[in-house]
C-alpha cells in the first residue's frame, strides 16, 4: 500500500463498521431508481455524478506516475463520497431493501466484466477483476455474520482498529474496480501503464477481507484460530495473492 496514503488513513477513513461502509454500494445497482423514492434516487444521482468525475479523470491518464498524482489527490475525496452514500443509504434505505441493492451491485459488476471484459482489457485483467468481484462478495458475507453477533465490550479498540483497515483497504481496491468498470460502461481504453498501478489496487480488497475475517473473529472466535487469523485463513490470502501473479507478469 502507498505509504502517503496509510499516513493519511485516520484522515480519510473513520472506523465505521464494515456493515455500514458497503451499503455505498446500492448507488451502483441499476435497479435502485425503481426500487428507492425519486428523492433518495437524486441524492444518490447527484453523489454517484461527482465519483464519476473522479473516474473519468483517473482513466484518461497516461503514465503510472500521472495516475499516481491523481490517484493521491482524489481519493480522499472519492472515500469521503463513499461513506457519504453509506451513511446516507443507511439512514434512509430500509435494510432489507439495502442489502438486495448491495447484493444485485456486486452481481451487475461480475456479469459486465464476465461479458465485456475480454474485448476491452484482455483476459488477464478481465479475470483479477473479476476475481475482486468474487471477494467483494465473500466480504458481504462476512458483514451479514458481523452485524448478526453480538460484540464484547471489551474489544471495541480491537473492532475500531481492524473496521480502520477495512474501510481503507476495501475503498482503495474499489477505487481501481470502479476505474475499469468505468472505462467498461464507456468502452474507453486505458493506458496499459496504467493499468499496472489500477492492478495492484486491486490486490487490498484481500487485506480487506482478511481485516473483515478478523472482525468475525473478535465476535465468534474459533478454538484454532489465534488473535492473528487461524492458517486456513493466512492459506485463504496466500492464494488469493498469488492469483494475481499472472496479470502481474503480463503488465510487466
Amino acid at each position: 500500500m502507498n505509504s502517503a496514503l496509510a499516513l493519511d488513513e485516520g484522515l480519510i477513513c473513520r472506523p465505521e463498521r464494515p456493515d455500514g461502509l458497503l451499503s455505498f454500494l446500492v448507488s451502483r445497482a441499476k435497479s435502485a431508481p425503481r426500487s428507492l423514492t425519486p428523492s433518495v434516487s437524486e441524492v444518490l444521482r447527484g453523489c454517484a455524478d461527482a465519483i464519476n468525475q473522479i473516474l473519468r479523470t483517473a482513466i484518461e491518464t497516461r503514465s503510472a506516475a500521472e495516475y499516481d498524482r491523481v490517484f493521491k489527490e482524489s481519493f480522499p475525496k472519492y472515500a469521503a463520497l463513499s461513506m457519504a452514500i453509506s451513511h446516507f443509504a443507511s439512514a434512509v434505505i430500509q435494510r432489507s431493501v439495502r442489502e438486495q441493492l448491495v447484493r444485485e451491485s456486486i452481481c451487475e459488476m461480475e456479469a459486465d466484466f464476465r461479458e465485456k471484459g475480454l474485448a476491452v482489457f484482455g483476459a488477464a485483467v478481465r479475470d483479477q477483476a473479476m476475481f475482486t468481484v468474487w471477494t467483494l462478495r465473500k466480504i458481504n458475507e462476512l458483514t451479514t455474520q458481523i452485524i448478526a453477533i453480538p460484540m464484547d465490550p471489551a474489544r471495541k479498540k480491537d473492532d475500531e482498529e481492524y473496521s480502520l483497515h477495512f474501510n481503507l483497504n476495501a475503498l482503495r481496491a474499489q477505487f481501481s474496480l470502479d476505474c475499469l468498470n468505468f472505462a467498461l460502461d464507456n468502452e474507453q481504453a486505458i493506458y496499459p501503464e496504467v493499468l499496472e498501478p489500477m492492478i495492484d489496487g486491486l490486490r487490498a480488497m484481500v487485506d480487506a477481507y482478511t481485516w473483515a475475517r478478523r472482525g468475525l473473529e473478535i465476535r465468534e472466535p474459533s478454538p484454532e484460530c489465534s488473535a492473528e487469523g487461524s492458517p486456513m485463513n493466512q492459506e485463504d490470502a496466500a492464494l488469493m495473492d498469488f492469483s494475481f501473479s499472472e496479470a502481474s507478469e503480463w503488465l510487466r
